[in-house]
């Protein structure tokens, strides 16, 4: 790891950037775009706590997706820049009155970028597009609105996603090429694809971007035991499948073990084209579905021979989940990690336990609603599957944490990162997804439970059974506090910490996307069946792709099998349905925020800053001027 010598601590003080974001207005006869000046400053914390505030000038002038930009921008900030955020206090002040919208992110994570890297910003720029977890600039709505408004207030460059070359015009519901759009108002439009193109657009100056020559192939014993871990799982799938042939009544679940042939399939054919991490994942869900699908039949049977007794007891015994899940902890907390990647195969089991503890919450949640409500028969039959899908869905996830440490332990390089290093970005990253799941209940839960007169927990729950990635997220977040209590001894802690964050982060970046940047089509089921925004996902994805290769290869040195386990399979999801499409797109994302993620603790990203040339208010926080081994003191305050 290289380290940087700071300069005089004296001299790091705070440095404050002006950014212009753009917004669109909508009133009963007209729609207009406003440019919006923000003031970004950050400035050396003397107390070692991260501090990030939001200036407002009305009561409740910023919205949640503005505060969820901001924590982003935080995050993301720190992971390229290789700083603590937690020697920093980062302060928003958007000089408009009452304002909201994620189209600022990737115009304030410049803003936090620039002011820690002591570069001033274009006063004639503009720029739209929110940011996502890879770095990349994600879609938004409006921009040739959002291009008027920046004439209007003299701007002569607008930065916009490069997914978006072509954008409705919210007066007429056409298309229009947006960089002509800006022609005769006197802007110069530019697309731009990451966080690295638009920052040196709007600064004049290059965000150190390291380079790699690594490879993105699986090592060979990591690929023999996933291939291993295949074929295990496929016989767990064939054994529930010749039981379920074998039962003289299954019904009518046909079609639900129809789904697991499918995948079983798949994986079959991964196989034979070396695939391991492909094989590896859907022969996991042929024998998760199989069984599940198993289980349905089981509780089925016992309701019409013993009727609500008999399947009540059988639910009990699926309960057992909760002792698994405390053995699964034990077993993660016995791993000492031996290198960076090994903690990065720890976070991602313990990301699988987080959901998995979410769901065995959720079951007992529904257990007690069970007891002290009353209903009819089929809604109590409805209550009783709800409870055993969730434990079942526990379950699974447990067997995929101990799988983690089965094919992802014992690779790279690099020690692993003080414990400090790691809570860092745990605790930063929470309270990313924390602001998350507060703009979906904004832009999701609130608008979809007025639109269906219903309470928005209603609203909340039915989101948490149709979208996966939503449930994942929540339970993900509600996990944290459970680790924080029951994890104490590190390195163990702060891992824990930082699974729960990371799976809570990135679930909820998805849930955004895909609600709000690709405008998500659903049938009455919730399940995607097309987008708004269908160009800008098919750019999406290869940008996701891209990014996510490029990463890998960064920390190619590392042996990072748990961010090549994610890229195999979202390339295997990419053409397929709707769904898929999203799949790869969360695979994608998860890839390059593991990748990210070891980049930081290895200190790539700190390493390719002091090489370039730094800033005071940079060394102040940067990792490597701080502490860098497991043995060494860390600093809380300054």
């Amino acid at each position: 790891m290289a380290t940087a010598e700071p300069t005089k601590e004296a001299e790091a003080s705070s440095f404050t950037v002006e950014v212009t974001a753009l917004a669109v207005t909508e009133t009963s006869t007209d729609v207009f775009g406003e440019a919006i000046t923000e003031r970004v400053t950050v400035g050396p914390s003397d107390t070692g706590e991260l501090k990030v505030s939001f200036a407002e000038s009305e009561v409740g002038g910023i919205g949640d997706m503005w505060t969820s930009a901001g924590w982003t921008a935080v995050a993301l900030s720190s992971l390229f820049l290789g700083i603590d955020p937690r020697q920093y206090e980062f302060t928003f002040e958007p000089g408009a009155g009452i304002i909201d919208g994620p189209s600022a992110g990737g115009v304030t994570t410049v803003g936090v970028l620039a002011a820690i890297m002591g570069d001033d910003v274009r006063a004639d720029a503009a720029m739209t597009g929110t940011i996502n977890p890879d770095g990349t600039i994600g879609s938004v709505g409006g921009i040739p609105q959002k291009i008027e408004g920046a004439a209007d207030a003299g701007k002569t460059l607008v930065l916009v996603p490069a997914t978006q070359r072509f954008d409705t015009d919210l007066r007429t519901g056409q298309p229009v090429d947006v960089v002509e759009w800006g022609t005769p108002l006197g802007v110069e439009v530019q697309p731009v694809s990451t966080i690295y193109e638009a920052y040196e657009t709007l600064t004049g100056n290059p965000l150190p971007r390291p380079t790699g020559t690594g490879s993105a192939e699986l090592p060979p014993n990591a690929f023999n035991k996933l291939k291993a871990s295949a074929t295990e799982w496929m016989g767990r799938y064939e054994a529930a499948l010749n039981r379920f042939l074998a039962l003289p009544d299954t019904f009518g679940f046909e079609e639900d073990m129809s789904i697991a042939e499918d995948m079983a399939f798949d994986a079959d054919s991964a196989l034979g084209e070396g695939l391991s991490a492909v094989a590896y994942e859907r022969a996991f869900s042929a024998g998760a579905i199989a069984e599940s699908v198993l289980q349905a039949v089981t509780l089925a049977d016992a309701y019409y021979i013993g009727g609500p007794d008999a399947l009540v007891a059988e639910v009990q015994a699926m309960a057992s989940a909760e002792t698994r899940l405390d053995a699964t902890l034990q077993r993660l907390e016995a791993e000492s990690p031996r290198t960076a990647t090994d903690v990065l195969a720890l976070t991602d089991a313990y990301s699988n336990a987080a959901i998995a503890l979410g769901f065995i919450d959720e079951a007992n949640m529904l257990i007690q609603f069970l007891m002290e409500t009353e209903r009819t028969e089929e809604e109590t039959l409805d209550l009783i599957f709800s409870i055993a899908i969730s434990y079942n869905q526990a379950s699974f996830l447990l067997d995929a944490a101990e799988n983690n440490l089965v094919y992802g332990l014992g690779f790279g390089q690099s020690p692993p990162p003080h414990p400090e290093v790691v809570t860092a970005i745990a605790e930063t990253v929470r309270r990313a997804s924390d602001a998350n799941l507060a703009v979906i209940d904004a832009t999701i839960i609130e608008p979809e439970a007025e639109a269906y007169g219903l309470n928005p927990n209603d609203m909340k729950n039915y989101l948490m059974s149709t979208d996966a990635y939503y449930g994942a997220a929540l339970g993900a977040a509600s996990s944290t506090n459970y680790f924080a209590n029951t994890i104490v001894e590190e390195p163990q802690a702060s891992i824990a910490i930082l699974g729960s964050s990371l799976s809570a982060w990135s679930a909820s970046s998805l849930v955004v996307a895909k609600y709000y940047s690709l405008q998500a089509e659903l049938d009455e089921s919730f399940t995607v069946v097309g987008f708004g925004r269908e160009r800008s996902l098919s750019d999406i994805l290869n940008l996701a792709e891209d990014r996510a290769y490029e990463l890998i290869t960064l920390v190619g040195e590392e042996e990072p099998v748990t961010a090549i386990y994610y890229h195999e399979n979202a390339r295997s999801y990419r053409e397929g349905t709707p769904e898929d499409k999203i799949t790869a797109l969360f695979y994608n994302w998860q890839a390059a925020i593991f990748a990210e993620a070891l980049a930081y603790f290895n200190g790539t990203f700190d390493s390719a800053i002091s090489q370039a040339g730094t800033s005071p208010l940079w060394e102040w926080g940067a990792v490597s001027a701080l502490a860098t081994g497991p043995g060494d003191d860390w600093p809380p305050e300054r």
